[in-house]
C-alpha cells in the first residue's frame, strides 16, 4: 500500500462529504483529464474527435474542460465511440477508486482502439478476460474490481436495444 493510498484512505475515513466530494471530482475532472490525454496520444485536434464522435467541436470542448463538469453519458458514449474504445461506469468499493487514482498518470491514457486490439489480443485472453488493475486496461485485459456491481448479459442488452437487428438491416 502507497504512501498517497494511505493518506487519501485517512481522508476518506473522516468524512463521508469528502468522500462524496472525492468521487464527483474524480468523475468531472477524470473523464475530461481522459480525453485530453486520448487525443494528445492520438494527435488529434478537438475538430477530429468531434468528426470521428459525430459531435460539435464545441462539445468536445466543454467535454474535454475539467471546469465544465455538466457532461452527459450520451456525450461520453459518443466521445468514445469516436476514440474507438469503450466507456465503462461502474458503481465500485472506495478501495478501488483510490488504487485507480492513486495510480493515475498521462500514461493511463495508452488505450488500444478495438481495432488495435483485435488484431493484437488473443481471442482467449479477451474471452476470459483476467481480472487486473485499471491501468493493465491498455494492455488488452478487462477489470473487475472486487464488489462491483456488473450488468446482466450484454447479449440480453444488445437483443433489447435491437441492435443486432438494425446492423441487419443496413
Amino acid at each position: 500500500m502507497t504512501e498517497k493510498f494511505k493518506q487519501m484512505w485517512q481522508k476518506l475515513r473522516n468524512s463521508k462529504r469528502y468522500r462524496e466530494q472525492f468521487v464527483s471530482s474524480q468523475v468531472k475532472r477524470g473523464v475530461p483529464f481522459q480525453i485530453r490525454a486520448l487525443m494528445k496520444k492520438r494527435g488529434l485536434s478537438q475538430e477530429q474527435l468531434a468528426k470521428q464522435s459525430q459531435l460539435t467541436q464545441g462539445v468536445i470542448s466543454r467535454a474535454s474542460d475539467p471546469n465544465n463538469g455538466n457532461l452527459t453519458l450520451n456525450t461520453i458514449i459518443r466521445i468514445a465511440a469516436g476514440f474507438d474504445v469503450a466507456f465503462v461506469g461502474m458503481f465500485v468499493p472506495f478501495s478501488n477508486l483510490v488504487k485507480w487514482y492513486s495510480d493515475l498518470s498521462e500514461s493511463s491514457g495508452e488505450i488500444r482502439t478495438f481495432g488495435e486490439e483485435d488484431t493484437a489480443t488473443p481471442c482467449k485472453e479477451v474471452e476470459e478476460g483476467p481480472e487486473t488493475h485499471p491501468k493493465d486496461l491498455s494492455k488488452g485485459h478487462f477489470w473487475r474490481p472486487q464488489g462491483s456491481v456488473l450488468p446482466p448479459s450484454p447479449r440480453g442488452a444488445l437483443d433489447q436495444a435491437g441492435i443486432e437487428q438494425q446492423e441487419q438491416v443496413q
